[in-house]
């Protein structure tokens, strides 16, 4: 049960980085669809359910095979990158406040705990996440909940319907892709039926958020052209809760991205300084492009590289699966 659980909480802490639980991510590839958004959600559902079951059906091996294809394995470094850049662009965009101490403080605590998940691995990312992650659903879907008006008009305009079913198919493949590599680790711990059970729990969670989040920005049209839309409907204590929130969101997933960019290294560099540049310092650089310039340009990009990946993973044989079946067929 406690697997299921950590398992849970890592995928979709790993989901809901800045772009999800801002509502840029949700404005770009599901909202400004308007009524075709609905469907959509409910797409992604099943989706979300059949490819994280796929992936976590793939074990520890998930890793080898990006290791034994030269071109998936920069491809994944390079999603990586994107994404935790875009988490950095995100904090860095929460804490533009005046009180630059306490801008600091955070971003330093920021770092230390990034440098926990490079140094100690999944160990550490689960106990940080089971703080976390259960803390910032509950608050988000709270705070989702008080901008419901049921008497309210949702903005439910849209001139490229047709597009939005090939967003939506990219939206799933760009979180899942994403965090391939850890997700297919969490299945070594897990039964078959678990697996199954950790499938259906993590995808309806992120659907059901998804979901009310839709409606929420449907119903405050106004927001789409923010960087943040899902702060800048909120005022006073609720624009600070919510900074916090999306703060706590950001970090998730960034730490997830340390820890598959660094186990990804290790094994083909020995140097302990070019993977951490690799896994931390190079996404802040990137994090200078902007938050918005990522999500609205660099997240399409990532989602048609993510299709490489997942296709790699799923269904590519590794270079020891296919030696062995060139020799059984051989002693035939």
């Amino acid at each position: 049960m406690k697997n299921c659980f950590l398992a849970i909480l890592a995928i979709v802490g790993t989901v809901i980085g800045s772009g999800f639980i801002s509502g840029k991510e949700i404005v770009v590839f599901f909202a400004r669809f308007g009524i075709f958004s609905f469907p959509c959600i409910f797409l992604a559902f099943f989706l979300f359910f059949f490819l994280l079951k796929k992936l976590l059906g793939l074990g520890d091996g998930a890793l080898q095979k990006l290791k034994t294809s030269k071109v998936a394995f920069v491809i994944n470094l390079l999603l990586c990158l994107f994404f935790s850049s875009a988490m950095f662009a995100g904090i860095s965009n929460l804490l533009a406040f005046d009180n630059l101490f306490l801008s600091l403080v955070i971003f330093f605590i920021v770092l230390m705990l990034a440098f926990l998940v490079y140094k100690y691995g999944l160990g550490s990312l689960d106990k940080i996440n089971l703080v976390l992650v259960p803390f910032m659903i509950i608050v988000f879907i709270i705070m989702l909940a008080v901008k419901l008006d049921i008497n309210g008009d949702l903005n439910l305009d849209c001139k490229f319907g047709g597009l939005s079913f090939l967003y939506c198919i990219l939206y799933v493949i760009l979180n899942t892709a994403n965090g391939g590599v850890l997700i297919a680790s969490i299945g070594s711990k897990l039964t078959k039926k678990q697996k199954t059970q950790v499938s259906f729990l993590s995808a309806l969670t992120l659907s059901i958020i998804l979901l009310i989040a839709n409606i929420v920005l449907l119903l405050n049209p106004t927001s789409f052209d923010y960087a943040m839309p899902l702060v800048s409907i909120y005022s006073m204590s609720g624009h600070i809760i919510m900074t916090f929130v999306i703060l706590i969101g950001c970090l998730t997933t960034l730490l997830t991205l340390v820890y598959t960019l660094s186990s990804s290294m290790r094994g083909l560099c020995k140097n302990e300084f070019i993977i951490f540049f690799i896994s931390v310092i190079l996404p802040l650089i990137l994090s200078l492009l902007g938050f918005n310039f990522i999500v609205e340009y660099l997240y399409p990009l990532a989602s048609i590289l993510g299709i490489y990946i997942l296709c790699d993973l799923l269904f590519a044989r590794n270079g020891k699966s296919r030696r062995l079946f060139i020799k059984y067929r051989k002693s035939r």
